[in-house]
């Protein structure tokens, strides 16, 4: 069991359980889902388990479970930062899309030479 140290408590988790079905292959890893009482709660979590995860869990993928219009508006919103990226010839800044969900916005980030 993974412990993170964050000061949360049962109380804040609401459920916790396994997505998909069981397969023939247990070997195969099924993602976990987590749902937090609160955002407050749900960005600590996340924030620590991207700081402080040992070596062993660096290979696991972390992410907000976004709906449909969200997932949307991220890939239309990365296109844009692509886009924006192309058209910049001086090659000082890169675009990066920033944000918890519903509230992302391309960051202009002047690169360190």
């Amino acid at each position: 069991m993974i412990r993170v140290n964050v000061g949360i408590t049962e109380d804040d988790l609401l459920h916790v359980f396994r997505l998909g079905r069981r397969g023939d292959d247990t070997n195969k890893p099924r993602p976990l889902m987590v749902q937090c009482a609160s955002y407050t709660t749900k960005n600590i979590v996340m924030e620590s388990l991207l700081r402080n995860a040992e070596q062993k869990f660096k290979g696991v993928a972390v992410a907000h479970d976004l709906t449909v219009k969200e997932r949307e508006e991220c890939k239309r919103m990365v296109a844009e930062a692509k886009v924006l990226a192309s058209q910049d010839t001086s090659g000082e800044y890169l675009y990066r899309v920033r944000g918890y969900p519903g509230q992302m916005k391309i960051n202009k980030i002047r690169v360190r030479n």
